[in-house]
This record gives structure tokens, C-alpha cells and sequence, in this order.
């Protein structure tokens, strides 16, 4: 007690409390996650998010809600968003290491939905030659995410969980392949 009084006189009290709180302890904090424009922030409330129709290049698809049971990361991105382009290969790199394809329940999928109004004409091109081996090739032409998740800007990633909420979003690049990524996913895997 002495030496909280002692740092409450000089002013550094407020960080001591917060980093002895219950939370900070236990470790019951998220991992800390940069972004291009804004660190991953979780969503208040943790809306249900908006069951999406998600297509591949030959025109099957599924809906986001098919991916029920499992954490996943949907990242929404462009060809022609240079920032979009620079955190591609990190985002291949996650789903190489952490994506679950044995299509059990409670795995880890990532998601890259093209907003590329060309749909699997300019995507599946700009796939091969970037060498993305992990990840599925998901369409949305019609850009029907940007009205209905409203994101600020490409690229922006949001993380979801096993029910279809929303945990939280990154606006902005990231390196989804640090251990600081990996650390936010298993945060909010268990």
C-alpha cells in the first residue's frame, strides 16, 4: 500500500490499478492487434452478423451461416486495394497454419471475400499469380458485404464467433500471420 500511495503522488496510480486488476491477471485481456487504421477493437453487444451468401468461381457457394460452429475470420478485400494485397499472403499463411478443413465443429476458417466487382474473372487470376495456396477463393460481386456490415474501408477484417456474432474488427492491414494474430485467434478459440 505504501508504494501505491507513494505513485499515486506522482501520478502514474491510474496504470498500476488497471494492470492489478482481476482481468489483467488472469490474463482475461485479448492479445493487443494493430492495424493499418485501427488496432482490433471488439463490438459492443456482439451483434449477430448478417447471414452472407458467399460464392466461389464455378458459382456454388454457401452462406456464412453454414460456418456455424466454427471461429472465423472474414476478411473483406479487393484486387485493387493495395493495402488489401499486402496482408493477402499473411492471411494464407493463418489459414495454412490454424485453418481447420476436416470440417468438424469448432475449428478456425478464413475467409477472404472479393468485393472485385469482376468477380472470378479478375479474382482467380490475381490468386494464382499471388501464390495463395490456403485460402478458399470467395466472391461477392455485388459488394453486398460493404452495405450490410458497413465497414469503413477495404480491407477490414471481423472476427466471428462459433454462433455467427461478431467478436470484434480490424480496419486496415494487419500481419495476420504474427504471433500476436495467432495469439488474438487462440484468445478467442477456447
Amino acid at each position: 500500500m505504501a508504494i501505491l500511495r507513494f505513485l499515486a503522488r506522482i501520478g502514474v496510480v491510474a496504470s498500476v490499478v488497471f494492470c492489478a486488476g482481476a482481468a489483467c491477471a488472469a490474463g482475461n485481456a485479448a492479445p493487443v492487434l494493430k492495424g493499418g487504421i485501427t488496432p482490433f477493437t471488439e463490438t459492443p453487444d456482439h451483434p449477430q452478423v448478417p447471414d452472407l451468401a458467399l460464392t466461389r468461381p464455378d458459382g456454388s457457394g454457401i452462406h456464412l451461416s453454414d460456418l456455424k460452429g466454427h471461429l472465423v475470420l472474414l476478411n473483406l478485400w479487393a484486387t485493387w486495394c493495395a493495402p488489401c494485397v499486402q496482408e493477402l499472403p499473411s492471411l494464407d499463411k493463418l489459414q495454412g497454419t490454424m485453418g481447420d478443413t476436416s470440417g468438424g465443429k469448432g475449428g478456425f476458417e478464413v475467409v477472404a471475400l472479393s468485393l472485385d466487382r469482376g468477380g472470378a474473372r479478375v479474382v482467380t487470376p490475381f490468386i494464382q499469380n499471388h501464390g495463395i495456396t490456403h485460402l478458399s477463393t470467395w466472391l461477392d460481386p455485388k459488394s453486398t458485404a460493404m452495405s450490410v456490415l458497413k465497414p469503413r474501408g477495404l480491407p477490414t477484417t471481423l472476427l466471428i464467433d462459433a454462433q455467427g456474432r461478431e467478436i470484434g474488427r480490424l480496419e486496415g492491414d494487419a500481419d495476420w500471420n504474427s504471433p500476436e494474430a495467432q495469439a488474438l485467434i487462440k484468445f478467442y478459440k477456447k
